[in-house]
């Protein structure tokens, strides 16, 4: 997106006064460019996917079987609401988030969001952190703490390195491409679902006793504000500007983001339905 923080959108006016340009004259993008810019999606995946994720996945389908699978329709729903939202928010006020916010709400209300999106990241990451250490255990014996150690020094490399963004979509568009291959040749090895209790779990939305609790904990880590408010700064990255709310860049980036969560959190409760 091409925001200058220092010079937000006026809220007034018609939507072609406040943009520069008429919406409806933007050309729609082809398959082959939308692929192009699509990947603020891609790297949301791989923030959301985390140990809390596949955790509360497993445990979805190991209590219960078939009978969550109807969340999904919500979770792609919200998930796709969520982000484009804070991608028109972005666009419309002409920077990120939490910049509009404090720009139209003032430092108070910036600095509550900013707190409660650091720490719900903060304890999120300490998830990512640990559940990388007890990865590394399981796949190569070392202890824990060097595979935690490991993570914490690509972090610091992330961080303070520029021009990084390229590398990490990439590398984080083969960890999810190997997540869902992954997950669904696990599928496929356990004898895949039953396919019957799999479509009534679709269309019998009910919540089983005791299933609240754990259906609101796989709404949450799939369908989550923080990947929105997030994927507007990843926009910065990504260079997109504002044509890219009308071409269909950014709805092509928004679906690609919850299709792929949805494939490999629902692939983790059918394995779980199937063998736990």
């Amino acid at each position: 997106m091409e925001i200058a923080l220092n010079q937000p959108t006026k809220i007034v006016g018609t939507v072609q006064e406040r943009l520069g340009f008429n919406p409806s004259e933007v050309k729609k993008l082809s398959f082959k460019e939308l692929v192009k810019k699509v990947g603020p999606g891609i790297i949301l995946t791989g923030i959301v996917i985390g140990p809390g994720n596949i955790t509360t996945s497993a445990m979805m389908g190991a209590n219960y079987g078939y009978q969550m699978m109807w969340l999904l329709i919500p979770i792609i729903i919200m998930g796709i609401t969520f982000t484009m939202t804070s991608y028109r928010i972005s666009i419309m006020t002409g920077m990120p988030i939490l910049h509009a916010i404090r720009h139209y709400y003032g430092g108070i209300a910036s600095g509550f969001c900013g707190v409660a999106l650091f720490l719900s990241c903060f304890f999120f990451t300490l998830g990512n952190i640990t559940g990388t250490g007890a990865g590394v255990n399981l796949i190569f014996g070392f202890d824990w703490r060097i595979g935690s150690l490991i993570m914490l020094g690509i972090l610091a490399f992330c961080y303070l390195t520029k021009g990084v963004y390229s590398k990490v979509e990439k590398g984080i568009t083969i960890c999810i491409i190997g997540m869902i291959v992954a997950f669904f040749a696990t599928l496929i090895a356990t004898g895949g679902p039953n396919m019957g209790a799999m479509a009534q779990g679709f269309v019998s939305p009910k919540f089983p006793e005791g299933s609240l609790t754990t259906s609101l904990a796989y709404i949450s880590t799939n369908a989550a504000v923080t990947a929105g408010i997030y994927g507007t700064y990843l926009g910065l990255e990504k260079k997109w500007k504002k044509e890219d709310l009308f071409n269909g860049a950014m709805r092509a980036d928004a679906i690609t983001h919850i299709v792929t969560v949805v494939l490999i959190s629902g692939a983790i409760v059918l394995v779980g339905a199937i063998v736990l």
